[in-house]
């Protein structure tokens, strides 16, 4: 339910002119978006917040909309959760299936029945990939971003001190320390409000925990057999929160205009080259629209926020950050494998809240090596089947950055979404570690007494992991990075990147929590210049 502040604050946008202005705007509304609205909201400052996202009519689009609500009950009912695996797979493929006639991407994604309308058409929002290097783009236009659909996964992790430092070409360093961005990791895991425990590991560090939680039984055994089997391992149970609902409390603050449907297509700059606005293409009326303030937060996804970096220039002609040879490179998104089976007699009688599991933090070192070289993390999930139990373990491994992947605008003279091309493809590493955490998968799922239906043995697609790094990274020298140590474009003063665009290397991680600890140091480098 919209809070009444945040009506008001859609209501401006309604009413927004060409001559108003603004002393930030922030497009997207995301993990990133959502909270550097909070930030410069509460620091006094007059936002507009551009969001793509629209709310469509059930006439305008009507078996769209009643097959996207259909679905939904169907996937949120009591009963979807204690069917047996093959009947829900059953039921599963039969929903993807009609939601394929306008999501052919989005249905890949393990979480969309939970909330359909959530989720881009993809008809209206295609890209290319070239033949054979296929890339599935999770998308999300609405207020939120990805991390209000549920089951998303709403896990918070720090990034370690090995993650911050060079090892080789495969993790270049970041311009930044773990210690730099302590303070504000712990700054964003209050506003959460994380649950979890403190488990004394490096890899990842402790969190700021607000609601301390146990293992409940068939956690413990889990936990248990896993250590048993490998001394050397890292077991935790995960670290996890709702959404902040930072755009709300934005919103509460009096202070922020929030306009959606508005598809951002380039940022402005001033006769000094400093940002100036954004122009963006209103979805109601296809009118081209501009936006004027001094400054502007770029929190539009990974994918997304490059694309409208490579459409936008500075006054030298070139899209801010293109002579680093950064700009739309080393896209990364996290390699996936899973293994799903049957644990029996475990009496499991509650789902988990959304978020909890058991996380085995680089589970590559179970016997044993360094942090220093890339790796995989493994999180399992169990579900209540009568006396048995669902059983999911997915391995995440570390993608390293390269610069054949990448993304490309055709040079045509329009540069909206459906113009962008995904050139993504595995490395003969990226397959080794593949096989690698394959194994490991079959030995956990034995180890904890899985019976186990399934393991995969190739990668997922390209970016069905949904954690996207890369594409404008941070770094100290202009020569070979796109931002700057505080997020700042180099080329744009004024204009901060601080969602995934701007990791210069993954980690073995969700990404999420570092992208909203940037983004509130961002928002305070900001509060900090314009009160000196």
């Amino acid at each position: 339910m919209i809070s009444p502040l945040l009506e008001a604050s859609l209501a401006r946008g309604e009413s927004l002119v060409a001559d108003d202005r603004f002393d930030a705007i922030i497009v997207g509304s995301g993990a990133a978006g959502g909270l550097a609205s909070l930030r410069l909201c509460e620091g006094g400052l007059n936002v507009l917040m551009l969001d793509a996202g629209m709310d469509i009519s059930a006439w305008g689009r009507p078996v769209t909309a009643t097959t996207q609500l259909l679905t939904r009950l169907a996937a949120n009912s009591p009963l979807a959760f204690s069917l047996s695996r093959p009947v829900a797979r059953l039921a599963q493929r039969a929903l993807r299936a009609v939601g394929r006639i306008r999501q052919p991407v989005q249905t890949q994604c393990f979480a969309w029945e939970r909330m359909p309308q959530a989720f881009v058409d993809d008809r209206d929002y295609p890209y290319t990939t070239p033949d054979g290097r296929p890339f599935s783009w999770i998308r999300s236009h609405g207020l939120g971003g990805r991390m209000i659909v549920p089951g998303h996964g709403w896990q918070y992790y720090r990034l370690a001190q090995a993650d911050f430092r060079p090892s080789s070409k495969e993790r270049p360093a970041w311009p930044i320390t773990l210690e730099d961005l302590a303070p504000w990791y712990e700054d964003v895991e209050r506003l959460l409000g994380l649950s979890g425990r403190e488990d004394g590991f490096s890899c990842p560090p402790d969190s700021l925990i607000s609601n301390e939680i146990e293992p409940d039984a068939l956690e413990a055994r889990v936990i248990n057999r896993v250590r048993a089997r490998w001394p050397q391992a890292k077991v935790m149970l995960s670290r996890f929160a709702p959404p902040a609902e930072s755009v709300a409390r934005a919103a509460a603050a009096g202070r922020l205009t929030c306009r959606t449907g508005a598809v951002v297509e380039r940022i402005l700059h001033d006769s000094a080259g400093r940002a100036s606005g954004a122009e963006w293409r209103d979805k109601r009326d296809g009118v081209l629209r501009m936006a004027r303030a001094p400054i502007v937060f770029l929190c539009a996804s990974t994918i997304e926020s490059a694309r409208i970096l490579m459409a936008s220039s500075t006054l030298s002609g070139r899209p801010p950050g293109d002579a680093s040879g950064a700009l739309g490179t080393n896209l990364m998104d996290r390699i996936m494998v899973r293994a799903e089976g049957m644990i029996a007699n475990t009496n499991h009688l509650l789902a988990p809240p959304p978020g909890r599991c058991i996380a085995l933090p680089r589970f590559d070192l179970r016997e044993g090596g360094s942090t220093e070289k890339r790796g995989y993390g493994v999180q399992l999930y169990t579900y209540p089947s009568g006396r048995a139990s669902f059983f999911t373990a997915v391995a995440f491994i570390e993608a390293s950055p390269r610069a054949s992947n990448r993304i490309r605008i055709r040079s045509d003279g329009d540069s909206r979404p459906h113009h962008l091309e995904i050139d993504y493809s595995y490395s003969k590493d990226d397959l080794r570690l593949t096989a690698e955490a394959s194994f490991a998968l079959r030995e956990l799922g034995t180890s904890v007494g899985a019976v186990l239906t399934h393991v995969d043995t190739v990668p997922s697609t390209p970016g069905l992991a949904i954690h996207e790094c890369g594409t404008a990274r941070m770094g100290s020298d202009p020569l070979t990075s796109v931002l700057n140590p505080h997020n700042e474009c180099w080329d744009m003063p004024g204009l901060f990147v601080t969602d995934g665009a701007s990791f210069p290397s993954q980690g073995s991680q969700n990404p999420a929590l570092t992208i909203m600890a940037l983004t509130a140091r961002a928002c305070q480098h900001v509060l900090d210049q314009r009160a000196a």
